[in-house]
């Protein structure tokens, strides 16, 4: 299975550019950041969109459909220019997946055979899959089918596995009868947390999750699914937990120590972790006797039993940059066995050292 991790093209912080992180099997982009920052498409024409990426591997680029239709301020993805677009980073990357463009739903069909001929792969929404059955017929069978709207449909309250199972089984029965079903692939697009990453791995052929850098505002990613609130007080009310004492506790703990260790110190992803540093403060702006950074890590280090919840939210709200990448290696954490293992409460504590390790 590919699993691509979800980036703004002009996203600052790139963790895959540091030689000791975990890498994605591939980078999914968005389209609409060309619509939404005119100037980036004269720069991805200038050096090209793998060394602006510092990126060397697989890309996929979305039309930006379903983001232009959340976004408050509604964006016109103009086909026209959107054909420019994938062009350009074709002629660049001849490698690079495109998809195509899934909305209104009156034109999926009329978009993709628009787009055709620039080798995009068709985008079906979970509610709409009918349309295989006419792109089967008109256009033959694509390498891809990326499974479309599938993150509001996972928003839906308890089941939301049960609901994904439900709608890649359902393609899988369209395509059943096909002679040629072992050349197509399926992708669950925007689907890819933690959580159900594993059970995917064994359903579809692809799948991408942005959720790692949404997230890292205020927020930190759990390597078995959730989210920790880590900045204002009223943001761990209602589902914004703060992170539990225990074993939760221990694995954040474990996870920015190595962290520390493969980076040589916290202090070269974030001039604002050097350990003489005094963190950002969480309650008040007139808190007094704050640690240092350094005392913080030490206690990390050295008794993971002195180190409080509030000490951890002190380090992650006074980097936006450690909270990304402690993101980014929660988002990865299939791939580098941080959490397989310890599923049952007997093996929890006995096994945690040697995964993380």
């Amino acid at each position: 299975m590919i699993f691509a991790l979800g980036t703004p093209i002009n996203a600052r912080f790139r963790p895959w550019t540091y030689d000791w992180t975990p890498k994605p099997d591939a980078l999914m982009i968005s389209a609409i950041d060309f619509f939404t920052t005119p100037t980036l498409f004269k720069k991805i024409e200038k050096v090209g969109i793998n060394e602006y990426l510092q990126w060397d591997g697989q890309i996929i680029c979305d039309s930006g459909a379903f983001s232009a239709l959340n976004r408050k301020k509604k964006i016109d993805l103009n086909i026209e220019e959107l054909k420019k677009i994938y062009r350009e980073i074709t002629n660049q990357d001849p490698n690079i997946l495109k998809i195509t463009l899934d909305f209104p739903d009156e034109k999926i069909l009329s978009h993709y055979r628009e787009l055709y001929s620039l080798e995009v792969q068709p985008v079906v929404p979970y509610d709409r899959v009918e349309i295989i059955d006419n792109i089967i017929r008109n256009e033959g069978l694509p390498e891809w089918f990326f499974i479309g709207r599938l993150v509001p449909l996972m928003r839906k309250g308890g089941g939301h596995a049960k609901r994904l199972f439900l709608v890649i089984d359902e393609v899988r029965r369209r395509l059943k009868n096909i002679e040629a079903l072992g050349q197509v692939k399926l992708w669950t697009l925007g689907v890819g947390a933690p959580s159900i990453i594993n059970q995917l791995a064994e359903l579809v052929d692809g799948c991408d999750s942005a959720r790692w850098r949404i997230t890292g505002s205020n927020m930190i990613l759990l390597q078995k699914g959730g989210e920790r609130g880590v900045g204002n007080l009223t943001k761990w009310r209602g589902t914004h937990h703060r992170i539990s004492d225990g074993f939760e506790k221990e694995l954040v703990i474990k996870i920015i120590r190595q962290i520390a260790d493969k980076s040589g110190g916290l202090e070269n992803i974030d001039v604002l972790l050097l350990p003489d540093r005094q963190p950002k403060q969480l309650r008040t702006k007139i808190e007094k006797n704050l640690p240092t950074i350094g005392e913080l890590l030490k206690k990390i280090r050295e008794n993971k039993n002195q180190i409080s919840v509030y000490d951890l939210e002190l380090i992650f709200r006074t980097s936006g940059n450690l909270r990304l990448l402690f993101n980014y290696w929660s988002a990865l954490s299939f791939k580098t066995q941080l959490i397989r293992g310890i599923e049952s409460k007997e093996s929890k504590h006995s096994t945690l050292d040697s995964l993380l390790d």
